[in-house]
């Protein structure tokens, strides 16, 4: 199958469908006030692993006749780990900047309680504080849904591919 034979609007829709998933998961975790758990990351892992297997057997099944080779599931699941990396990053920049007034801080607060450095008093805060944006939560995120969800994509496609006859 060709590119320009692909319906890259359905595997985009499929993508920005995986990603308000993906920000609905970080909304309850917030509000669960669990977003900053150790475990909360296999969360949005997970969440990922399954708009990923679920969006390439949708695909599969809608636009290639239930039958995918390993190459196009890759670059099916590769493609939705992008636009809800896309997606996700937005919701954080928007959340972050008008939603979650204190959440920088919370950012700020997570990262010195993991150093061990809630002792050396509100200097090394102010000074971590000043260097946390929601673009720098936003773009890590970006990426880390996009080269995960490739990973992912190279995994779960050796058992979601089903052989063109």
């Amino acid at each position: 199958m060709r590119f320009r034979e692909w319906n890259l609007r359905a595997l985009v829709v499929a993508g920005l469908v995986a990603g308000a998933i993906q920000a609905a998961a970080g909304v309850a975790m917030y509000l669960a006030g669990v977003y900053f758990a150790p475990w909360s990351m296999g969360v949005s892992v997970g969440v990922l692993l399954l708009c990923i297997v679920v969006g390439t057997s949708w695909y599969t099944t809608h636009f290639l006749n239930n039958e995918i080779t390993y190459p196009q599931a890759v670059l099916v699941g590769m493609t939705i780990s992008v636009c809800t990396g896309l997606v996700y990053a937005c919701y954080n920049v928007i959340t972050i900047s008008y939603f979650y007034p204190h959440f920088l801080d919370e950012v700020v607060r997570t990262r010195l309680a993991e150093a061990g450095a809630q002792q050396q008093g509100s200097e090394s805060f102010a000074a971590m504080r000043a260097q946390v944006s929601a673009p720098g939560i936003a773009i890590p995120n970006l990426v880390r849904l996009s080269v995960f969800g490739t990973a992912l994509s190279v995994v779960t496609s050796f058992f979601l591919n089903r052989k063109v006859r």
